[in-house]
């Protein structure tokens, strides 16, 4: 799902998170840090290695990390790129001293046991630090969209409700954690309506994979209206671009 869009571009409109993430992690040179669904890198991974720490950037979608490869080589850094699991990460225990995840892990089947990786390979004294979609915002109702259309399949907990703070709490308190969740906020700015329309259309991997199986139903025009109105509801510019209050948490523990 995740190579089906470009999603080299689309990550660049939530880069503003990776920066609030690294500082709130108190990175420090030569601290190991662990970037979980690190997509192309440019949100945490690339960032944090110009700061001076040792990082490993994990993924799923492997078809990612040419374009990681290019935007590190870019930065002047060296990333260690892997290929893996958030609900199974190769790694022993208590590998890293930072362990993050920027909206990827959300999107393990089962959260309680990515809770538990995340966990699991970081160190004592150390961090780890998630973000997710708040389940009443605007990014929640994109995945409430996708998932009006194309239900999950049985067994997938669906990434919305990563968006409720009860949730959070109880897979990370199963974990033996107790988190400390914070609501944050940050623009998404369009030039026009109908440029995020194509932005998300074009870019965005699960509204890739969407058009492949509702346009052969005759659903896609249906779901391109829902996705408008959406944008529409959320934007709050007056002057003819779009600009949206993307709503998130930030969930750090303390190891």
């Amino acid at each position: 799902m995740w190579a089906s869009g470009d999603w080299d571009t689309h990550s660049r409109l939530i880069e503003p998170v990776g920066a609030i993430v690294i500082e709130r992690i108190a990175l420090r040179p030569g601290l190991d840090l662990l970037d979980v669904g690190t997509g192309t890198g440019g949100n945490v991974a690339i960032p944090a290695a110009r700061r001076g720490a040792k990082v490993v950037g994990l993924d799923l979608a492997p078809e990612l990390f040419d374009h990681a490869r290019r935007r590190a080589a870019e930065a002047g850094v060296d990333v260690e790129w892997v290929e893996g699991d958030a609900q199974d990460l190769p790694f022993p225990d208590k590998s890293f001293d930072r362990v993050v995840s920027t909206f990827g892990a959300i999107f393990a089947p089962d959260h309680a046991r990515a809770a538990r990786e995340l966990l699991r390979v970081c160190r004592a004294g150390g961090r780890v630090a998630m973000t997710t979609w708040v389940n009443d915002g605007f990014a929640g109702g994109l995945f409430k969209l996708n998932g009006t259309f194309l239900p999950p399949p049985p067994g997938v907990q669906p990434p919305p409700l990563w968006g409720v703070k009860s949730h959070i709490e109880e897979v990370f308190a199963a974990a033996g954690a107790t988190p400390d969740i914070a609501r944050e906020v940050f623009d998404v700015q369009f030039a026009s309506e109908s440029a995020a329309v194509d932005e998300y259309t074009t870019t965005f991997g699960p509204y890739v994979v969407a058009r492949t199986v509702l346009e052969p139903q005759g659903r896609w025009l249906e779901f391109v209206q829902a996705l408008t109105d959406l944008i529409r509801r959320f934007n709050v510019a007056a002057d003819g671009t779009v600009r949206i209050p993307a709503e998130y948490f930030l969930i750090t523990i303390d190891r």
